[in-house]
């Protein structure tokens, strides 16, 4: 009987054995294939169960943690590392010391991580890694009390218990961010990323209500979004131009991520286009451009450079014009280690995160300024910006020291937990400027809600909004710009206002009046005046045709009648007559001066449509009454022949009625 048990215990731990190392075996493969989320459930099975033969324990161990750290949980990476060294008081790999430190510095653990580096200094003596992190603990120590100059805190409408980080200002207002999320709802892809362990990434947006609350974000749509990761996006300075990072995926194939770029027409996007900066083999990601559009920064694993993933550029010489070839941003900006998350600020200060430069632990966002020999003076950004968890992605308003950035810290009631985006703001007086507009119904005065309202900037950049049902809209603007802003809504002619910036001071709200005019009834064009008895424009029309001109252009989808009516005086023929002339004359004069033939149509009335009196001219010319028609019968009963006068001056008049309002040019 007791051989019998010895021998079932024997097998029982031989079986045990051989699925501990057929997990490991498996592990190992994810590991190698990048799938560091799936490889660490199954190491952390494989090295608690206590039975990992003793060739394979640090290896597991180190892959294990490996995982944690690739996939940006140091805390977990910390908590296996101090279990490894519970039980092994030395490492044969190094290496584990360097880690081990990494995770510590983390947890804010100065002193335990010091321990660690030292041990791998011992090592490998020889290693810039272990310089690295002794002269970041040097530079923590140095580092004076947290700076009160910026106030942070996390934005909770834009976070989720996903990943959500990279945002990117998508107007000239600030009142719109895009951003990248991992969040289940409404991703176009479904599936797992092995790596991280959670849905690829998607493209968000939101806008900035009234009431000073983020709208509830929305997917950017599928035309953007793949299945697969997209995100990290920036714009051109007018924001037209999407600029963005795609990973696609290809099954058996080794694919790195791109840049694509997408024109945005109105609320929509072009198809995306791929800029194939780098070999598709070969990782091209996180965009940025300088304030004139020349000089594209961006993130890739390139030959030939510094480290793991380094910052590059290239340039052209017009917007228009194709990118050169790939330069390294140089040894001042690039390390050892990771550059990544690049922001091009509009006053030449290029942002970014590392972890290759000394710092408080994880990546930290630095800035490089620069100098009078084309080089950079590089610069920690310090706490509260940054922390010892992983700090990247700033974005700074133009003239504000105010953004956004991305960060994986916890501040307990506050974060969601994995990367947040978090707001900052110096302690100076920003600087603001706002237009502010009103739509109204200009024959009635009522307000009207729900009109699109275009602003566009001297420096191209073109913002977009709806009233609010009072009908007002405001918007920040730039200082030192000139604007035009037009107003739309179906059922109205366009309006357009003119203001410029250039001489406001700080705080300024410019507000303004659009006045739509509605296109339910003919509009009467004041002022146009034809020689006696003829269709010949007299030269006083001019004023009133080119403003009519104005309109054709400002509204370029728009069909219409110009409508020409006599007063009552001459025959009913010859009326007819010479209104059509005089109807084709404004006619000719829009065709001219550039207006298609295809959107106007020529009709003369006579003296058939005589002019209804509305309250306007009632208090214009206190003898009429409100909804009387001119005709032949009520001014023959005017006694009066100066008011008879009148009343045939106002019945000759010009009109255009919109017929439709879906013109295309061919």
């Amino acid at each position: 009987m007791k051989k019998n048990t010895l021998y079932l215990l024997c097998i029982g731990l031989l079986l045990t054995s051989c699925s501990v190392v057929s997990r490991l075996n498996k592990a190992d493969r994810l590991f190698e294939e990048g799938g560091y989320a799936k490889a660490a459930g199954i190491y952390k099975k494989a090295v608690r169960s206590k039975k990992v033969p003793p060739a394979r324990v640090e290896p597991a161990y180190f892959n294990y943690t490996e995982c944690y750290r690739r996939t940006g949980k140091p805390r977990d990476a910390e908590m296996a590392y101090s279990i490894f060294f519970r039980r092994h008081k030395t490492a044969g790999n190094p290496e584990l010391y360097l880690r081990y430190g990494q995770a510590l510095m983390s947890s804010e653990k100065y002193e335990q991580a010091r321990e660690q580096f030292e041990r791998y200094k011992q090592e490998r003596p020889d290693d810039p890694q272990a310089d690295l992190a002794l002269a970041s603990l040097e530079w923590i120590e140095n580092y004076p009390a947290d700076s009160l100059t910026y106030a942070i805190e996390p934005v909770p409408a834009l976070n989720q218990t996903a990943n959500d980080f990279a945002p990117a200002f998508g107007a000239d207002d600030y009142e719109t961010i895009l951003f990248s999320s991992t969040r289940k709802t409404d991703n176009t892809g479904k599936k797992t990323y092995d790596v991280t362990g959670t849905l690829y990434s998607d493209i968000y947006f939101t806008r900035l209500a009234r009431s000073g609350q983020w709208d509830k974000p929305r997917n950017l749509g599928k035309e953007i979004n793949t299945k697969f990761d997209d995100g990290a996006v920036a714009f051109n300075s007018g924001y037209s131009t999407l600029f963005f990072t795609r990973c696609l995926k290809v099954r058996r194939e080794k694919t790195g991520c791109q840049i694509y770029t997408a024109q945005r027409k109105a609320d929509e996007w072009s198809e995306p286009e791929n800029l194939r900066l780098v070999p598709d083999s070969i990782t091209a990601a996180h965009p940025t451009l300088s304030a004139d559009d020349l000089t594209l920064y961006f993130v890739s694993d390139l030959a030939g450079g510094m480290g793991q993933m380094d910052i590059w550029k290239v340039t052209r010489n017009g917007p228009s014009d194709d990118w050169g070839e790939p330069i390294n941003a140089g040894a001042q900006i690039n390390t050892q280690g990771n550059e990544m998350y690049p922001f091009a600020h509009s006053n030449g200060t290029l942002y970014f995160a590392s972890d290759g430069h000394p710092g408080f632990g994880g990546l930290d966002i630095f800035r490089a300024l620069p100098d009078s020999l084309a080089g950079w003076n590089i610069e920690n950004v310090g706490r509260p910006l940054n922390s010892s968890a992983d700090d990247f992605a700033i974005i700074f308003e133009r003239d504000n020291e105010r953004g956004y950035f991305s960060s994986r810290r916890t501040i307990r009631g506050k974060t969601r937990g994995g990367d947040d985006i978090f707001r900052f703001a110096r302690d100076v007086k920003p600087v603001e400027y706002f237009f502010e507009g009103v739509v109204r119904n200009g024959r009635t005065g009522s307000v009207l809600g729900n009109a699109e309202i275009r602003l566009i900037g001297s420096n191209g950049a073109i913002l977009r909004k709806r009233t609010e049902a009072d009908g007002i809209v405001r918007f920040r603007v730039n200082a030192g710009l000139d604007y035009i802003a037009i107003a739309s809504l179906q059922g109205f002619l366009n309006g357009k206002l003119r203001f410029s910036s250039k001489e406001w001071e700080n705080g300024h709200t410019h507000r303004d009046t659009f006045n739509l005019t509605s296109t339910d009834r003919p509009i009467e064009i004041p002022n146009i005046f034809f020689d006696f008895g003829k269709a010949t424009l007299s030269d006083a029309s001019r004023t009133s045709l080119d403003s009519l001109v104005s309109i054709m252009k400002d509204n370029e989808r728009i069909i219409v009648e110009l409508r020409a009516h006599t007063d009552n005086r001459g025959s009913d023929a010859a009326n007819m007559d010479l209104s059509q002339r005089r109807a084709q004359s404004v006619v000719d004069y829009l065709i001219q001066n550039g207006i298609d033939e295809g959107r106007l149509e020529a009709v003369g009335f006579g003296e058939s449509e005589p002019k209804t009196v509305d309250e306007a001219l009632v208090r214009q010319h206190s003898f009429l009454r409100a909804g009387q028609k001119l005709d032949e019968k009520f001014i023959n009963s005017i006694s009066n022949e100066a008011q008879q006068e009148i009343c045939h001056a106002l019945n000759r008049r010009t009109e255009m009625q919109v017929i439709r309002n879906d013109y295309v040019a061919e």
